[in-house]
């Protein structure tokens, strides 16, 4: 993964890369995630996808996220990549892909709230405020078929970039997203405080609003770690 300033140089994130890979290829979970809601799998020898699926309950979740949490403290950057992402459709969910700590006081998440036309980064804060930043890439279009293939099958990446990989006094932590491994320019610059570290978990929520079953599948997670 490359990301590229304004100057066109490429930013370092640290000396160190650490990946974990999810490739649901075998029907089984890794031992560094978990679920909340009914996870089936297509394993070998089809594609190797995981679909998570809520109850069917009016603000039932359905979750794919790390055991383990991240000191964003002590690392340069966390990236986290869901491959070929899709969504039964584009009604009645709200949908996020953050890097989180679990009472939402750290860290941001990148989401989309049922019918909103765009999505938003979110940056915590200890005291239990928050910043966002709109953007314009989604996680799925307001209109159109639900459940198109077409239209939310993607490629989703968002990368946190602590600050901590530039000298102290000139850190800037940002948010990145990705979507088919390309990248903008930065999503939500998150300098002059507006960035809390802590204790940060990499998660994929889907909620669903009516009283239907929901679901998300993939084909991969991957979570990225840089650090010095």
């Amino acid at each position: 993964m490359v990301i590229r300033d304004a100057a066109g140089q490429i930013v370092p994130f640290g000396k160190v890369h650490k990946q974990l890979v999810a490739d649901f290829l075998h029907g089984t979970l890794p031992d560094w995630l978990e679920v909340v809601g009914t996870p089936t799998f297509e394993p070998l020898p089809d594609r190797g996808t995981i679909t998570v699926t809520t109850p069917a309950t009016a603000g039932a979740s359905a979750e794919l996220k790390m055991k383990h949490l991240i000191d964003s403290s002590k690392v340069t950057a966390i990236a986290v990549t869901l491959e070929a992402l899709q969504l039964n459709g584009n009604i009645g969910i709200s949908v996020q892909l953050g890097i989180k700590s679990k009472d939402s006081k750290a860290g941001i998440t990148f989401f989309q709230n049922v019918n909103q036309k765009y999505g938003m980064v979110r940056a915590y804060k200890a005291d239990g405020t928050y910043t966002d930043f709109k953007q314009n890439m989604v996680f799925f279009t307001t209109h159109g078929v639900a459940g198109d293939e077409a239209q939310n099958r993607k490629n989703l990446t968002v990368l946190l970039c602590t600050g901590l990989q530039f000298s102290a006094g000139f850190e800037r932590p940002s948010v990145w997203l990705g979507a088919d491994d390309q990248y903008g320019g930065v999503a939500a610059d998150l300098s002059g405080g507006i960035f809390q570290h802590g204790n940060l978990q990499c998660l994929l929520k889907l909620t669903t609003s009516p009283a239907e079953a929901k679901y998300f599948k993939c084909a991969q997670m991957k979570v990225d770690i840089w650090s010095n």
